[in-house]
């Protein structure tokens, strides 16, 4: 007798679903007077703009940041070979929309200047133009339920073990460190800073009840102007390192998350001397983001049918990936940077990554990381201070072989320059930077699952009664699921009919299959 009575048991699955990836445009126009305690300007060595998110908020469907955009010029006076500096500080505000129903957002803001140039009006006045471009992918939370179990109707389940997540928690912090630093007694005094650089090296992360403990060094490079003990005006640089430790609450996390965390330096803050303050002053400024998943593993229904009444299923499809562990490799680039007087020393040099991308090779399965590495140099030739700059594209394949049976995912690669070095020649200096590239190998993407199984017990099946069992021709290796939900049999009764010895594929051309209730 068939069982009218119907159960469905059901699980939540919780997926991150990206609902806003683009880039918004911020022109960048200052038009000022050097205060009156600069020197005039004779000669631009180079505009450097650095832009960072300083905060961001979300309000209803409205995602609000503020973009600070730091343009510091460096000049020359006439007569005077001295490295000056002048900073310009701007703060723009940018809106983006969000969808109405999205739940516990996680949001990436990557600011990057797109061009610059700085045009000299009078030796008082200056004239800078050029454009911000902040890249934005907002990430919220997808909650679906999903079958696992079911019974009575004589329905038949179809499952896989499938490991999905099932919950997830986002946090976000902005910290501020202060810090009081010395230079070493060999050290002459600081007379200007002409650039600043800001590294995080992320260190152990810890999850206990409720927090998130993350700790690590911001590593700060300064270069500043001073007059050596022979008098003569020279640039120096210093490198501090400020470890950090920070205490992130996160509600209703545990041991059993996985925590991915993200720490951007947003501000670099160096304070000179003064008679009440004897050492310089470093504020630092980290926005600490934060996504933790937990995964489960378990049964879930990914097709059903009734051996007795019509039956409808509905699927969804979820994004199943899982991040495994990262990819990472190294790669070197070189370029040469030349100028018209000979070089004589090195102050300086940096680099940055630029325009990285990440593709396929649809013939070998290889993931290509490629991009262009532009390197900065600040020197001294015989006659005056100069600003060269180089640029290189780079390559880096990760071979199919290290890839196994993962992917790699759509996010953006991450590329950082761990070093940058020089030597110098009689045709000019060779530049060189390491990279560290690194990119996350994720598992299978989406997968149909049953959210929901409706039986019809009004529609018997209309079954052929003139028979108990039939006989089928099916291919080498077909599907036995796919033969009884056909015959609206069992998978079960195939196998003992034929004493088959596995579930998954048919071995032979003729099955007996019996027509079960």
């Amino acid at each position: 007798m068939n069982d009218l009575r119907f159960k469905i048991e059901r699980e939540s699955m919780c997926a991150g679903v990206t609902v806003l990836d683009t880039s918004v445009e911020q022109s960048v126009e200052k038009d000022f007077v050097l205060p009156d305690y600069c020197a005039d300007i004779f000669r631009i060595l180079k505009c450097i703009v650095d832009c960072t998110v300083t905060s961001q908020s979300i309000n209803g469907s409205k995602l609000t940041f503020e973009l600070g955009v730091t343009a510091r010029v460096l000049y020359c006076s006439e007569n005077d070979s001295s490295v000056k500096s002048i900073v310009q500080k701007m703060f723009f505000t940018k809106t983006a929309e969000l969808p109405d129903s999205c739940a516990c957002p996680s949001v990436r803001i990557t600011p990057r200047c797109d061009y610059v140039n700085c045009r000299v009006i009078s030796p008082r006045r200056l004239d800078i133009r050029g454009a911000v471009t902040s890249h934005i992918k907002v990430v919220c939370e997808q909650k679906q339920s999903i079958v696992t179990d079911a019974q009575g109707c004589n329905i038949q389940l179809k499952k896989s073990l499938v490991t999905f997540p099932s919950s997830r928690l986002i946090a976000d912090k902005r910290i501020t460190v202060i810090e009081e630093l010395s230079l070493p007694e060999d050290k002459p005094p600081v007379e200007q800073v002409i650039r600043t650089q800001c590294t995080i090296e992320q260190g152990e992360k810890k999850i206990i009840a409720g927090k998130l403990i993350t700790k690590g060094d911001a590593v700060v490079k300064m270069l500043y102007s001073c007059v050596n003990t022979a008098g003569e005006n020279t640039i120096e640089a210093m490198r501090f390192s400020i470890p950090f430790s920070q205490i992130i609450d996160i509600e209703g996390i545990d041991e059993s998350y996985d925590a991915d965390v993200e720490i951007i330096a947003s501000g670099c803050e160096m304070i000179l001397p003064t008679d009440e303050q004897p050492k310089i002053e470093c504020e630092l400024v980290m926005l600490v983001n934060c996504t933790a998943v937990k995964y489960r593993t378990a049964d879930v229904v990914t097709d059903a049918y009734s051996t007795s009444f019509e039956c409808e299923t509905k699927t969804v499809g979820m994004d199943l990936s899982q991040q495994e562990e990262s990819i990472s490799g190294s790669c070197r680039v070189s370029a040469k940077a030349g100028a018209d007087d000979e070089i004589v020393r090195v102050y300086d040099v940096w680099a940055q990554a630029d325009n990285v991308s990440l593709r396929n090779d649809e013939q070998s399965g290889d993931a290509i990381v490629s991009g262009n590495v532009r390197f900065f140099l600040l020197a001294a030739s015989s006659e005056r201070p100069v600003f060269l700059e180089a640029q290189q594209p780079f390559e880096y394949t990760v071979e199919a072989q290290k890839l196994g049976d993962t992917g790699i995912s759509d996010v953006q690669p991450c590329v950082s320059v761990s070093s940058c070095d020089y030597i110098m020649s009689p045709s000019g200096v060779e530049l060189t930077a390491e990279l560290d590239i690194c990119a996350a190998a994720n598992t299978s993407k989406t997968k149909p699952l049953i959210s929901d199984i409706i039986v019809d017990t009004q529609r018997p099946k209309q079954k052929d009664t003139s028979c108990a069992v039939k006989l089928c021709r099916c291919a080498q290796g077909e599907d036995i699921w796919d033969i009884a939900k056909r015959y609206s049999t069992s998978v079960n009764a195939i196998i003992e009919e034929n004493e088959l010895d596995e579930q998954g594929s048919a071995a032979q051309t003729m099955l007996l299959i019996p027509l079960t209730d």
